[in-house]
């Protein structure tokens, strides 16, 4: 056995065996296969070689095991961090250790060397292609990691975090009754405001609701739209956004402001779950690192499940819309329909939240999508689960042959050795004489094309004809192209040149009267010139 194959098991077996066993060290490092200098060196209380380096690293041993195993759970779940998200992980935990240090270029490199269980790989984003629908396939796919990476962390530890989003007004004609006369219109008196405003919520698998956070669209939050009534829900978080929705600084802002303060277990050692979508701001660089130095782990679902698999999907929005609706009809028929502004928005949206968001439609969300108690069997008899797809069947290589071989027609030289690329020796042969024929014509054609290509430049040339001064604008130092296109001093095309040039000499041959005006007219007589041509025109007089 070579001296780098042995682990430190093997070290500790061999002591054993020379201090209880009576073996020799020779005897022992042989049995165990490790150098018996090294044994030689651990009896005598020497350390490794690992462990005199070990403080000259950033982090120690215990940190390194514990970030080998969260890169791979993350692995598992489709969310392999890349070498920037483990570089922002470890300093962010070098910054709440309150060190300075800096991380190396080849620090990565080294980890792994040191970690053989993880090693740089190519990440394929297949998955979210695969289960982009909610299907038996997908499910199955989910539970696999729900159960055998997430079932043991505690339900009052787990929670699932949605953004949602409320038009501020109704916005959307609908259905209602009115007179038989079809030329009498019903129009809906109300606001017709579209404004969204967004809320992430959270909910956890034993029934509790946290405190939620209100996102504006705007620059800045406004101070008349917190009034007095709002001191029963002043511990809400309110903050504003250029379209109202979320991003990867506010998603970190409530996991470090509005989760973990609320979600803090009762033992600092138990681990906490976020079930949520696949959403970018959930899986930016700071949310990593926030989450690995909290003991937060992500289970994220899968594309398009959603509706099927998140518990405030099922039955916990759907009832606080509902009752915000419901508080937006009474308000509008008090007001006299005005716009909805924010204290009527944070007005309804409390109430509709005390009404929708109870305890018992919080465990049937949990129970219904299978997420707590943990059934797989209650996520596949979802009434919204599709069938999974049937995956065609690829022709066979010899079917696939013919049809290439009958079909379609060889264009290239490159084509043509393909083809003859699983034939008989003698027949590969025949391809390849037809190949290199080919590949002459494909030489003889590039260069008839080049020298077509050089004769239509020179036609091109030639059909410009002579040079023509434009005429600017005395008044304008530079003419535009607009001025150009009015004054007609752009180039023909050949088939038109000599139609135009035709007109413009006629029209400067007719001179300033016309046929039929008298010949007492206003009109002064100017001097004649001669052109190049030696035709006649009218001399422009000089003021």
């Amino acid at each position: 056995m070579s001296s780098t194959s042995y682990t430190v098991s093997n070290v500790v077996d061999a002591m054993l065996d020379v201090s209880d066993n009576g073996l020799s060290q020779y005897q022992a490092a042989q049995k165990h296969g490790i150098p018996p200098a090294t044994l030689s060196d651990r009896l005598r209380g020497l350390p490794s070689k690992s462990d005199i380096i070990q403080p000259a690293q950033l982090l120690s041993k215990s940190q390194e095991t514990r970030l080998v195993t969260w890169i791979l759970r993350q692995e598992a779940l489709g969310y392999a961090p890349s070498h920037s998200q483990v570089r922002a992980t470890v300093a962010a935990l070098l910054r709440q250790q309150g060190q300075g240090r800096t991380i190396g270029v080849h620090w990565i490199s080294r980890f792994m060397k040191r970690h053989p269980d993880i090693e740089t790989k190519i990440g394929r984003r297949q998955e979210a292609s695969r289960f982009n629908s909610f299907t038996p396939k997908a499910v199955s796919w989910y539970f696999d990691i729900r159960e055998q990476e997430y079932g043991w962390i505690k339900p009052e530890n787990t929670a699932n975090v949605d953004e949602g989003g409320i038009m501020a007004g109704f916005g959307l004609d609908s259905l209602v009754i009115g007179s038989s006369d079809p030329k009498r219109k019903a129009f809906l008196k109300g606001s017709q405001s579209r404004t969204w405003t967004s809320f992430i919520e959270a909910v956890t698998a034993d029934g509790c609701l946290l405190r939620p956070e209100i996102i504006f669209k705007g620059k800045e939050l406004q101070k008349q739209w917190f009034i007095e009534e709002f001191r029963k829900i002043a511990d809400w978080y309110y903050i504003t956004s250029d379209n109202g929705w979320t991003d990867n600084h506010i998603a970190v802002e409530w996991l470090k402001e509005v989760y973990l303060p609320q979600a803090q277990p009762a033992d600092e050692s138990d681990t906490r779950l976020i079930i949520l979508d696949g959403h970018g701001s959930h899986a930016s660089d700071e949310w990593m690192a926030t989450c690995f130095l909290n003991n937060v782990y992500c289970c994220y679902l899968p594309a398009h499940c959603s509706h099927g698999l998140q518990p405030l999907d099922n039955g916990i929005f759907n009832a606080s819309k509902a009752a915000y609706r419901k508080e937006l009809e009474k308000l509008l028929s008090l007001t006299d329909s005005a716009p909805v502004d924010k204290v009527n928005f944070i007005r309804a949206y409390a109430k509709a939240r005390t009404v929708g968001m109870t305890k018992k439609n919080i465990l049937s969300g949990w129970r219904v999508t299978g997420n707590w108690p943990i059934s797989r069997r209650k996520a596949l008899a979802h009434p919204e689960i599709q069938p999974d797809k049937k995956e065609t069947t690829p022709a066979s290589e010899g079917a696939k042959d013919r049809q290439t071989d009958s079909d379609n027609t060889p264009k290239t030289s490159r084509h043509i050795r393909d083809l003859g690329k699983n034939k008989s020796p003698s027949t590969r042969r025949r391809y390849s004489v037809i190949s290199k024929g080919f590949e002459a014509q494909e030489s003889k054609i590039a260069s008839l094309r080049s020298r077509v290509a050089s004769l239509e430049e020179q036609v091109s040339r030639l059909s410009r004809g002579e040079k023509r001064k434009a005429v600017p604008n005395p008044n304008k130092k530079f003419m535009t192209l607009a001025e150009a296109l009015v004054a007609g001093d752009v180039i023909s095309s050949p088939s038109r040149a000599t139609q135009e040039t035709e007109a413009v000499e006629d029209v400067i041959e007719v001179g300033g009267v016309q046929e039929g005006e008298s010949s007492n007219s206003a009109v002064e007589e100017l001097p004649v010139m001669h052109t190049r041509r030696g035709r006649k025109v009218k001399k422009p007089r000089r003021y």
